[in-house]
């Protein structure tokens, strides 16, 4: 297998990964994406070995795997978005019921 195609294959598996992190984020599912940043770095570092040739065959790639980061970041952000949401109304259900149940003074 030359190195353009062992890049490829790495590219495609990243691209699967990217996909399964995604589909987790929609279900709840807590995705460790560390693995990923780290083939990230290994694929990139790969492409820098590259002749400008052979780079520029991969690019159509690059940009379809790019488009898939970026979507997996958009889901990030709608997680964090809802996160806050969440948080944000248990906070106020937190002050409505300790106004509820603060003790109750005799004003003279």
């Amino acid at each position: 297998m030359s190195h353009t195609a062992a890049i490829e294959s790495e590219m495609h598996s990243l691209t699967a990964r990217l996909r399964k992190a995604r589909q987790g984020l929609s279900t709840g599912t807590i995705v460790d994406l560390t693995p990923i940043e780290e083939d990230v770095k290994g694929l990139c570092k790969a492409i820098e070995t590259l002749s400008a040739d052979d780079s520029r065959q991969l690019r159509p790639r690059l940009f379809g795997l790019v488009e898939e980061v970026n979507q997996l970041g958009e889901n990030l952000r709608a997680g964090l978005g809802e996160l806050a949401q969440l948080l944000n109304a248990a906070s106020e259900r937190r002050k409505a019921l300790t106004a509820y149940t603060a003790p109750k003074t005799d004003k003279p």
